[in-house]
């Protein structure tokens, strides 16, 4: 099914562009979500005349982006603090959402949770990297060290009365 596309959609396309997806896809997920509406003559033709809008909107969004993305890069790191065991695993993992709040609240920047991606999960201390794709063709990356805030001795007899509960 031949749709164009509202919005941005991750590994389909950008806004205005007209693709092939499946007929399910479309229906089921990109249209009820106003994503894409279907190709249709009269949508084909309004396509055409809003053209020059959209690439505007795209190029705005675009430099947005790329300042956002020079403010990060500005940063360099984050650093986040957590209670961990003796080991040096910590208790829980830090998530993306978690990742986003220190962004917004430390550097004011706001990302959302969906664009950030990890190359591994961060439940241990150390150093991490962040992946965070802004736009299809603006990605930066940021730096995370985690350090122990507090440090809980593990005795044996903790962990096998755990394993027992």
């Amino acid at each position: 099914m031949q749709v164009i596309l509202k919005k941005e959609v991750q590994n389909i396309g950008e806004a205005g562009d007209l693709v092939n997806v499946k007929d399910g896809y479309a229906r089921n997920y990109l249209i009820p979500k106003n994503y894409a509406e279907a190709a249709t003559e009269g949508a084909l033709k309004n396509r055409e005349q809003n053209m020059a809008r959209i690439k505007a909107k795209q190029e705005k969004l675009h430099q947005e982006a790329l300042a956002k993305a020079e403010q990060i890069e500005k940063l360099g790191s984050i650093e986040l603090s957590a209670k961990a065991g003796e080991s040096g695993k910590l208790f829980g993992t830090i998530t993306t959402k978690k990742l986003c709040e220190e962004l917004k609240e430390k550097a004011n920047i706001e990302v959302d949770r969906k664009t950030v991606s990890l190359n591994s999960p961060i439940n241990k201390i150390g150093e991490y990297t962040m992946l965070i794709k802004l736009t299809s063709k603006v990605k930066t990356e940021l730096k995370v060290i985690v350090t122990a805030s507090e440090v809980v001795k593990e005795s044996i007899d903790e962990v096998t009365e755990e394993a027992e509960a």
